[in-house]
């Protein structure tokens, strides 16, 4: 798997008029972060909180958990795990463990397809830090790759946190999955801070709770692929849910007459060959809708339909039109 793009198909729909001078209030707050961008729409604010305490909190805590997950700072514990060649036990953050226990339960679920330790595998199609390339990889070079990646070579432990990798080069990127379970995050915080009506969107995913200033629910919309920014293909309302969309169509390029999209099948080690190029995903929580729409997307939606209803939540593939 790899990072998924920053602007990933969604356009979300709010009533975001004057309130009346006795109607609810709303604060507003965004900002930036894990190369993206982050915001939310308060309704009736607890009374001792003011507008500046949402953005300061939020943006604290995403500064926090980024600086947990990313692959780009070498002090980071991704960073360092991928860094040792170490095959014993590791101690890491709670956070970065609850992360791993979800890829790994998704990677057993997909039979590999999703697999959070493809990165020599990203590197080599051109889709990682070491930059683009034209032209697919040779079959000797992937082979290669794939000798260094593999779930099954990951473990992981709750209590207390911990990774251990059975391979000396075995490498964790976790992108994928982060933003969901930064928002979820958030939420907790929020509704423990009394905040009970918001909107929040963390790089494209969404959570709502509670309603919109007129009492309705929160309406969000599934953009069509490659169609003009706000132009929705499916709208509806998000009622104390999450909502999540992976996609192929922006990053890619083609050779030979193929197109060679950055999502990874772990099964075969080269990029994803069904039609579909985005699924989104609705559950209960952010890190679910996450987390499945790019496991998801790997599978494409033959094999992938069946799963997420086994899983209990609501996938939508669309292709280009």
């Amino acid at each position: 798997m790899t990072t998924k793009p920053c602007d990933i198909l969604l356009a979300f729909v709010l009533s975001l008029t004057a309130c009346r001078d006795h109607g609810p209030q709303v604060v507003r707050a965004e900002g930036r972060t894990m190369g993206t961008t982050w915001s939310i729409q308060l309704v009736n604010a607890p009374s001792q909180a003011s507008s500046a305490t949402p953005s300061s909190f939020i943006q604290a805590r995403l500064d926090e958990l980024e600086s947990l997950f990313t692959n780009w700072k070498p002090d980071s514990p991704v960073s360092r795990f991928n860094q040792s060649t170490s095959t014993d036990w590791q101690v890491v953050p709670k956070e970065l463990a609850e992360v791993v226990t979800q890829a790994q339960k998704l990677s057993q679920e997909t039979d590999g397809a999703f697999d959070i330790t493809l990165s020599p595998l990203i590197d080599l199609w051109g889709f990682g830090a070491k930059g683009r390339r034209v032209t697919p990889p040779d079959e000797a070079s992937i082979i290669h790759a794939q000798s260094q990646c593999g779930w099954q070579r990951l473990e992981v432990k709750l209590n207390p946190p911990q990774l251990r990798k059975t391979h000396p080069d075995l490498q964790i990127n976790v992108s994928a999955l982060v933003e969901g379970y930064a928002a979820d995050d958030i939420v907790r915080k929020l509704e423990a801070a009394g905040y009970h009506d918001f909107l929040l969107d963390v790089g494209g995913e969404l959570v709502a709770r509670g309603n919109k200033t007129d009492g309705t629910p929160w309406q969000v919309g599934i953009q069509q692929p490659n169609a003009v920014k706000g132009e929705t293909v499916i709208r509806m309302p998000l009622v104390n849910q999450a909502l999540s969309t992976s996609g192929t169509y922006r990053q890619y390029y083609e050779a030979g007459g193929h197109r060679h999209a950055h999502v990874l099948d772990g099964r075969t080690g080269r990029p994803v060959t069904h039609r579909a190029v985005s699924v989104s995903v609705v559950a209960d929580t952010c890190f679910q809708a996450d987390s499945w729409s790019t496991a998801l997307l790997a599978l494409g939606p033959k094999e992938g339909t069946p799963l997420a209803r086994k899983a209990g939540v609501h996938a939508i593939y669309l292709g280009e039109r």
